[in-house]
């Protein structure tokens, strides 16, 4: 039996082009979420490839959620989920540094404006005492002149909690990540800048203000856009509590 697909004059690596060519036969099957895949075997004689090239494209396919092995049965096609692909958004979001994280910026200010007001109108009673007592960890820190990466990552995690929306708190928090893994302690900016940022937009929470609440955050997002134009960013560690520094 003649290949189902021939490769045509491309130059990228043969596994990509298989890749590619499962995801067509997925879609020409009219193959679902928990459908099998044919055996290895079957799909290399299928490609014209080899067995390897096949392994090789399953796994690289199993990594962006297309498709999952399960043990001693097969490979099935995977439900469709953002989630692979938010894990490498952090790798991803660091390349090409400056103009993309001063883009990156920009859209965690404009989101996190715009959806403040439905998170205040349902943020319940233990959330406000969480980010009370994020922000005092902040203020103690800050004090003793140390970062507070994590309470920085917690605070803005606790902002959007109540909205009930788990792929946005995904987002913003592989945003942070991208973010801390890419520029180094900000120079001009002070723990107890970051504190003092943080304390204005949950005081505009407190006193029920959408509109006050929404200029803290663009303020203390204008904080960091500056920091990005004065600073190029370097390499720097992934973010930990003990080398970030807050934002």
């Amino acid at each position: 039996m003649e290949p189902e697909f021939r490769h045509l004059g491309n130059t990228a690596p043969l596994y990509q082009i298989v890749q590619q060519e499962i995801r067509n036969y997925i879609l020409r099957q009219g193959l679902r979420p928990g459908d099998p895949l044919k055996p290895e075997s079957e799909l290399a004689r299928l490609f014209g490839v080899s067995r390897n090239s096949v392994r090789e494209a399953v796994k690289a396919l199993e990594s962006t959620g297309v498709l999952e092995t399960r043990r001693g049965s097969g490979v099935y096609v995977r439900d469709f989920s953002f989630a692979p692909l938010l894990d490498h958004l952090p790798y991803g979001l660091i390349q090409d540094q400056r103009a993309t994280l001063r883009e990156l910026t920009a859209l965690r200010k404009t989101l996190e404006a715009a959806l403040i007001t439905d998170a205040m109108q349902v943020m319940s009673p233990a959330s406000v005492t969480a980010l009370r007592e994020t922000l005092e960890t902040m203020r103690e820190l800050a004090e003793r002149g140390e970062g507070f990466a994590e309470q920085d990552r917690q605070f803005h995690q606790l902002l959007f909690r109540d909205l009930g929306n788990a792929m946005l708190l995904r987002l913003f928090d592989q945003f942070w990540l991208a973010f801390h893994a890419a520029v180094p302690p900000a120079r001009g900016r002070t723990p107890m800048d970051a504190y003092h940022g943080h304390a204005t937009i949950l005081d505009a929470i407190l006193t029920g203000d959408p509109d006050q609440a929404r200029t803290a955050i663009n303020d203390h997002y204008i904080g960091i856009e500056s920091k990005l134009a004065d600073d190029p960013p370097e390499e720097a560690p992934p973010p930990t509590e003990t080398t970030t520094e807050a934002h």
